[in-house]
């Protein structure tokens, strides 16, 4: 199921860089058009699209109440152990800024 989640949510992020109208949909009811395409979300819960550019870069923290123990101590080099979920929190958010020295270098659609 998290595959196909995944899957989906790459072809949404897809769809939005190449069809302004989507992408302009998308910016504007998230959760409606998420839901359109049959993701699930759940009733109240707030989705926010936010678009980075040449001046913005986002950074999207976790839910403090989800990370452990475990994951704020391999995140800070406290430990090397973690499991697959922490690593891909920590390898995000790390790909995230590592990539602060590339932005726009791939160049962007619409």
């Amino acid at each position: 199921m998290e595959d196909q989640s995944a899957r989906a949510a790459a072809d949404l992020y897809a769809r939005a860089l190449t069809d302004a109208d989507f992408k302009a949909q998308l910016m504007a009811d998230a959760a409606a058009v998420l839901r359109a395409e049959g993701v699930e979300v759940p009733e109240g819960m707030n989705v926010t699209v936010l678009e980075n550019s040449a001046s913005t870069f986002y950074i999207v923290l976790p839910d403090p109440e989800s990370v452990s123990d475990e994951v704020l101590a391999a995140a800070s080099g406290g430990s090397s152990a973690s499991t697959a979920s922490s690593a891909g929190t920590a390898g995000t958010f790390l790909t995230t800024v590592g990539s602060f020295g590339t932005m726009g270098s791939a160049g962007s659609a619409g």
